[in-house]
C-alpha cells in the first residue's frame, strides 16, 4: 500500500471525537516516522497558581498513544488496536503547543512496536513512550 498523505492521516485521526477535540495536526510523515502537533488548549491544563500550570499527563499519554498508533497507518491505511502503552514523564509540559514523534521499531504480523517522544517548542523532551499494537494481519 502507498504512503498516505498528511491530509488522509489527519482525516483518520479525526474520526474519533476525542482525537478531534484534541485538534491534532500532522507536522511530518514518512513510512517509519510520524510527527504530530498538539495545539495548546486551556482545557489541557492541570495545576494551580501555587504549583504552576502544565499540560495534564493524561493528555500527553493520549498523544503518545495516538502518535504511536498512527505511525503504522501511514502505510497500512488504518490504526491498530493498542496492546500496551508505557509512558515516562521527564518534565512538565508548558502551556504551549507540544509535538510528538513516533518511530517504527517493528512492523509485525502479530505485534507492532513504536517509540514516541513528546517535546516542547524548544525541542526539550517532555515525555517518552513505547506502544505495542496489534499486528498487521
Amino acid at each position: 500500500m502507498a504512503l498516505l498523505s498528511s491530509e488522509e492521516i489527519e482525516a483518520l485521526i479525526h474520526r474519533s471525537a476525542f482525537n478531534h477535540f484534541l485538534g491534532i495536526k500532522v507536522e511530518s510523515l514518512d513510512a517509519e516516522h510520524l510527527t504530530l502537533k498538539l495545539p495548546f488548549k486551556e482545557e489541557f491544563l492541570r495545576g494551580n497558581e501555587k504549583i504552576g500550570f502544565s499540560i495534564h499527563g493524561g493528555i500527553l499519554a493520549s498523544l503518545i498513544d495516538i502518535t504511536g498508533d498512527f505511525v503504522f497507518a501511514t502505510v497500512d491505511g488504518r490504526p491498530l488496536p493498542t496492546i500496551n502503552l508505557r509512558v515516562d514523564y521527564l518534565r512538565p509540559a508548558p502551556a504551549a503547543d507540544v509535538y510528538a514523534e513516533a518511530v517504527v521499531v517493528k512492523r509485525g504480523k502479530t505485534i507492532s512496536v513504536s517509540d514516541i517522544t513528546v517535546y516542547r517548542p524548544d525541542h526539550k523532551k517532555v515525555a517518552i513512550g513505547r506502544g505495542l499494537y496489534h499486528g498487521l494481519r
